[in-house]
């Protein structure tokens, strides 16, 4: 397995499980850039500030730090779907147990996504049982 390098701090017996770059979607008018990891755990959204590239172009983009905008464990997971936001036909779309919606765009194959979130809830023990 490949070691996957995130900018954010993993618990113990975290590991990061897949990367992409990919879109935050805020709301209709409102994203944010930077990438999508998916571990054992969680799902996180590290972002990118664009601010940095309009002052100081590509440089200051390459430079800037990296922060959580995001997160939330794979147990506040209810639902998981493909979504659309305009055009673009890949969208994650994430129901929470707090009736909450998060959209991430992502780049690349979205079958390959997919696959890596599914891998990563068959470990997931629900909050609670039916029997």
């Amino acid at each position: 397995m490949q070691n996957i390098k995130v900018k954010f701090p993993l618990n113990p017996q975290e590991t990061v499980l897949y990367k992409v770059n990919g879109n935050y979607i805020k709301n209709k008018w409102q994203g944010m850039q930077g990438a999508v990891c998916i571990t054992n755990e969680r799902i996180v959204f590290q972002a990118k500030p664009m601010m940095m590239f309009a002052l100081f172009g590509i440089i200051g983009w390459l430079l800037a730090k990296t922060k959580k905008a995001k997160e939330f464990p794979l147990s506040d997971i209810t639902n998981f779907s493909r979504g659309k936001y305009g055009f673009n036909k890949k969208i994650a779309v994430f129901e929470l147990i707090d009736g909450t919606t998060v959209r991430f765009a992502v780049t690349g194959k979205f079958e390959n996504f997919e696959v890596a979130y599914q891998k990563a809830m068959l470990d997931v023990k629900p909050l609670f049982s039916a029997n």
